[in-house]
């Protein structure tokens, strides 16, 4: 009986170790990596972790990247349908923007730069799985200026609606939107491709993602993404330029004040400063010129109406001791500057004169407002032209010049 159960077991054991021999070796199972949202992630954060330490991925689109050179090589945007956050990128960064991706967090760590919550250095090779090159195009959440002060849009692609630039100019650099009570900075590159690119004019949308240097400001994507092309806001009195030449010095060139110019087109006389009592002007005239012919052009500072909506122009004059010579105004879009202005385009505009005096000089009249809505969009040369001589020596006045919107 003893041998008969050493003899069983002996097979039985001969049976298992066979069979141990023969089953393939079984790997250990994969790590289980768990979804976490944006949200959460910069929750982690929130909560004092440095660097994410747990097995977890987040999955979203990135909205931004180094492409047009709008941010240095090593950064990109991303977000979900919660929230948005810069990455940081060691390596050859090769997000492509509005793809969409899948990025593994573990050991990566969160840095603050100036204000701005970034995460990384992520390895694109070892990190980034591409679900897809071309998904369904993300849409910017539309929010205003004031929720984006409040910092709770960082690094969220959005729409601002009913904004305009501050000042008209290029996009490089810092640059003010404002929707008329509030200010947001939008700030490009020079290394962007499209920062010489003209500034919209008008009030309308743009896009952009919510970026923070010291404080809040915009980063574009490009220059296509806005529609600016309405009236503007608030610039109902907008002034574009004002001289009542209180500081010219009496008998002083009006060149002497900045921007101005005057250049005889015949005979040799200029525009200059005169005064009466506390009151100053600038004037022209052939009195005591002995020249046949006096003809002499005082130019304003150019006049930027790239952001104009209904610009105009009104000033006063006034003549004395009149002999028939004349005064016109004139504007150009095309002179440049030259000391010969006469051979530039100029259109002639009309305005209320004031009534001609023969002995002693009239009261100052208002020319009324010139319109100068068709010159808006660019820029704007204005020119007052006197034009007499030895014959006709009347001397015309000018002052209070006003460009200002409606």
């Amino acid at each position: 009986m003893i041998i008969r159960n050493i003899f069983k077991i002996c097979i039985a054991a001969s049976l298992l170790i066979a069979s141990s021999c023969s089953r393939e070796p079984v790997p250990p199972p994969e790590p289980k990596i768990d979804y976490i949202t944006i949200e959460q992630l910069r929750a982690m954060h929130d909560r004092g972790i440095a660097t994410v330490d747990t097995n977890v991925y987040i999955h979203g689109i990135v909205t931004l990247t180094p492409e047009l050179g709008n941010i240095p090589a090593f950064v990109a945007y991303i977000q979900d349908s919660t929230a948005g956050i810069c990455l940081t990128v060691t390596g050859n960064n090769t997000f492509s923007r509005d793809s969409e991706v899948k990025i593994l967090c573990r050991d990566v760590s969160f840095t603050e730069y100036n204000g701005l919550l970034q995460f990384g250095d992520i390895s694109i090779a070892n990190q980034v799985t591409v679900v897809s090159l071309t998904p369904p195009a993300i849409q910017p959440e539309t929010v205003t200026i004031p929720e984006i002060l409040t910092g709770d849009y960082q690094a969220m692609y959005i729409r601002i609606e009913n904004v305009q630039f501050d000042e008209p100019g290029t996009y490089s650099g810092e640059n003010i939107l404002t929707d008329c009570s509030n200010e947001l900075e939008v700030y490009t590159r020079s290394d962007a491709s499209f920062s010489s690119e003209t500034l919209p004019a008008g009030n309308g949308y743009i896009n952009g993602v919510v970026s923070e240097f010291n404080g809040r400001q915009l980063l574009l994507r490009d220059e296509t993404e806005n529609g600016m092309t309405a009236d503007r806001c608030g610039e109902a009195g907008m002034t574009y330029l004002m001289q009542d030449f209180a500081t010219l010095v009496k008998d002083a060139d009006v060149s002497t004040l900045a921007g101005w110019k005057t250049y005889p087109q015949a005979g040799t006389k200029t525009w200059y400063g005169n005064e009466v009592s506390t009151r100053k002007w600038v004037q022209a005239t052939a009195y005591n010129s002995g020249q046949a012919s006096v003809i002499t052009w005082m130019i304003a500072p150019v006049i930027d109406l790239t952001m104009a909506t209904s610009p105009y122009l009104q000033f006063e004059s006034a003549n004395g001791w009149d002999k028939g010579a004349t005064l016109k105004l004139f504007v150009s879009t095309n002179y440049d500057g030259s000391a010969t202005p006469w051979n530039s385009s100029w259109t002639e505009k009309t305005f209320s004169m004031p009534p001609l005096s023969a002995s002693g000089f009239s009261q100052f009249v208002n020319s009324g407002q010139i319109d100068l809505s068709p010159y808006k969009g660019g820029q704007l040369w204005i020119a007052w032209v006197y034009d007499g001589g030895t014959d006709r020596t009347t001397t015309w006045e000018v002052d209070n010049v006003l460009v200002a919107e409606k």
